[in-house]
C-alpha cells in the first residue's frame, strides 16, 4: 500500500487558510466606532525543554538546551474586546550538551531557533480597571532550525523545516495612555514534530519543538476613525430623507414667510388662508 505524503511546502498553504478564516471572522463582526489600528514590538524570555532526537533505526539521543529569548513584531486590529493580529517572532535557544544511552557530550555549541509568522485572535476582559486580563490562540507557520555542532565531530545538525505551528496565550494590559499599552503574556508555544537530515548521510531523526514564552509588548494604537455623521431627517418624508441621506424642507408658497393652516381647515378645495399673510403676498387675489 502505498503511503501519501503531504509536501512540507504545503504547511504554509493551511497556515495561510487558517490565517484567511480568521480574517474572515473579523470582517463579519458588526462594526465598531471605537476600533482601531495597532502595531507592537515584543520580547522576552523562552525556555526549550530537554528534547529527545530519535536518529531513525538507529538511536536516540537528548539534546538539552540553555534559556533563550524571542522577539518580534505585531499588528493588528482592536475591535471592541477582541483583537486579530498577525505576529512575526524569532526565538533562540543555545545548546549544552547531548546526552545518549551510557555517554554525555559537554561542550556542544550551536542553537535551536524558529521563524514564525502566526495569525492570533485574544479577548479583553473589560473590568474598569487600567489594568485587564486577556487570552487568546493562535496558529501559522513556523520554520524549525537545528543546528548542532560536537567537539571533534564538528557539524553534527545542520537542517531545517516548516512545520504547522500554534501557540496559547494568557496575559495582562496595562494602558499607559489612551495611545500606548503594555502587555505581559505568557505563551505556549508548539509545533508538529519536525523531520530533519544529519549534513553528509542517509541519516534522519525526529526532534519536538514546544517552548515556554514570557513576552512584553509596547503597543501604539492608532486613533479610532470618526463617528458617522447623523443623519437628519425631514418632517414627513422619512423614506426619501433616508434614501437621499439629507434633509427634506417642505417650503409653503409664501417662501417660508408664515406658517400654514391645516389641511382640514381649507374652505371649497381653494388655497388655504395663511394668518399672517400680507394681502399684497396673496396668490391671485386675497380670499375673504
Amino acid at each position: 500500500m502505498q503511503t501519501l505524503r503531504i509536501p512540507r511546502s504545503s504547511v504554509i498553504l493551511r497556515s495561510a487558510i487558517l490565517g484567511a478564516c480568521l480574517a474572515l471572522t473579523a470582517m463579519l463582526l458588526p462594526a465598531d466606532s471605537r476600533a482601531q489600528i495597532y502595531i507592537g514590538a515584543e520580547g522576552g524570555w523562552t525556555g526549550l525543554p530537554d528534547r529527545t532526537d530519535d536518529i531513525l533505526n538507529v538511536t536516540s539521543v537528548k539534546a538539552r538546551f540553555d534559556a533563550g529569548f524571542n522577539a518580534g513584531l505585531r499588528g493588528g486590529y482592536e475591535w471592541g474586546p477582541w483583537r486579530f493580529e498577525e505576529e512575526y517572532s524569532y526565538r533562540q535557544n543555545g545548546a549544552r550538551d547531548l546526552v545518549g544511552n551510557h555517554f554525555t557530550i559537554k561542550g556542544v555549541s550551536g542553537n535551536r531557533h524558529t521563524n514564525s509568522i502566526m495569525t492570533n485572535v485574544l479577548y479583553d476582559f473589560t473590568l474598569g480597571y487600567p489594568i485587564t486580563p486577556h487570552v487568546g490562540f493562535g496558529v501559522g507557520a513556523v520554520d524549525v532550525f537545528d543546528g548542532l555542532k560536537v567537539p571533534g565531530i564538528g557539524q553534527l545538525f545542520n537542517n531545517s523545516s516548516w512545520q504547522f505551528g500554534y501557540q496559547g496565550i494568557a496575559g495582562i494590559r496595562y494602558n499607559l495612555s489612551p495611545t500606548f499599552s503594555l502587555d505581559l503574556d505568557y505563551r505556549y508555544f508548539a509545533t508538529t514534530r519536525p523531520t530533519l537530515n544529519i549534513p553528509k548521510t542517509n541519516l534522519r531523526y525526529r526532534t519536538a519543538y514546544d517552548t515556554n514564552n514570557f513576552v512584553a509588548s509596547l503597543i501604539y494604537r492608532f486613533a479610532p476613525p470618526p463617528p458617522p455623521a447623523p443623519v437628519p431627517v425631514g418632517p414627513g418624508r422619512p423614506g426619501l430623507d433616508q434614501a437621499l441621506g439629507q434633509e427634506v424642507v417642505q417650503v409653503p408658497p409664501d417662501g417660508g414667510r408664515s406658517e400654514p393652516e391645516p389641511a382640514a381647515q381649507r374652505r371649497g378645495g381653494r388655497w388655504p388662508e395663511f394668518q399672517d399673510q400680507p394681502r399684497d403676498l396673496a396668490l391671485g387675489r386675497a380670499v375673504d
